[in-house]
């Protein structure tokens, strides 16, 4: 059985012979492959804005002998996915063998880390740290889960003296919060599946208003990629069906590294008044 990852491989190697027309149509399937997995070629021809022909094409540059071959081999692959109970299922036969359930959860973990080194790309690293630095203020958003890695990430920011704010919805909708963002502002979201509609509009309210986005995201097919001036892929696969979040507490450790080793100053000074407060004994205990 082709995986999905096979068959996004074989098309990121033929992209570069494609002709502008099925170029259109690759940049369509590496985003929406569980579509087209349960679409006909008339709605993927309207949704990409190409004609029928051009579909057929692309696919036959693939190798396929058309579009239904390429599709229904996708179906096969979204078919054979294995879901959150079957995952679970799955990680109840190997705990069977083995009485050491933090082994098993962090073989989830290390997996998730290693894929997401891999899918992530350096310079999009270096142009996000840029646009951290570059940044009049910082807004965090996310729900449920993606609430917490928000607050995280505003914490970690404010430490080392940015202007980083979280917004919530405990006053105002996010729309009305992002209304008084500019575009010298950075707008960083967090979705994970599933995917919150609130976080999705607010993301896309933000693009409309040409504030950049940086989003954390787990699937090339999600759908706040499309309003997002960055986005970093993570891997959060787990036993259960909430997401892992040990792959996104690396990758906010890195960067507020990065951003620390870039500016020393900023940095020397923020730890200065981290020592500071450490040894006040109103707030800390020192012996």
């Amino acid at each position: 059985m082709i995986k999905n990852q096979e068959i996004e491989d074989r098309i990121l190697n033929a992209v570069h012979s494609l002709p502008p027309n099925q170029r259109k149509v690759a940049d369509f399937f590496l985003e929406n492959m569980n579509v087209v997995a349960l679409s006909p070629i008339k709605d993927i021809a309207q949704k990409a804005q190409v004609s029928e022909a051009a579909i057929v094409r692309f696919a036959q540059a693939l190798g396929y002998r058309g579009y239904k071959e390429l599709r229904d081999e996708l179906s096969a692959t979204l078919k054979n996915q294995i879901s959150p109970t079957e995952r679970f299922q799955q990680a109840t036969s190997e705990k069977s063998k083995t009485s050491d359930t933090l082994k098993l959860v962090a073989r989830f973990v290390i997996t998730n880390i290693n894929d997401t080194v891999k899918l992530l790309d350096p310079q999009v690293f270096s142009e996000v740290i840029d646009c951290i630095m570059n940044a009049r203020q910082i807004h965090c958003l996310g729900l449920e889960l993606s609430y917490y890695l928000a607050l995280l990430m505003t914490f970690q920011l404010r430490l080392y003296t940015y202007d980083a704010r979280h917004l919530s919805l405990d006053l105002l909708r996010y729309q009305e919060q992002i209304a008084t963002l500019t575009p010298a502002d950075l707008l960083i979201s967090f979705s994970f599946s599933p995917y919150s509609r609130e976080t999705v509009e607010a993301t896309a309210f933000a693009h409309e208003r040409n504030i950049p986005v940086l989003a954390f995201t787990d699937k090339k097919t999600a759908p706040i990629r499309e309003y997002a001036t960055y986005c970093i892929h993570i891997k959060t696969d787990g036993i259960l069906f909430s997401n892992s979040v040990g792959a996104i507490a690396v990758v906010i450790n890195a960067i507020i590294t990065e951003l620390n080793f870039r500016d020393k100053e900023r940095t020397l000074s923020a730890l200065k008044l981290i020592e500071d407060s450490i040894k006040d004994e109103r707030y800390f205990i020192t012996k």
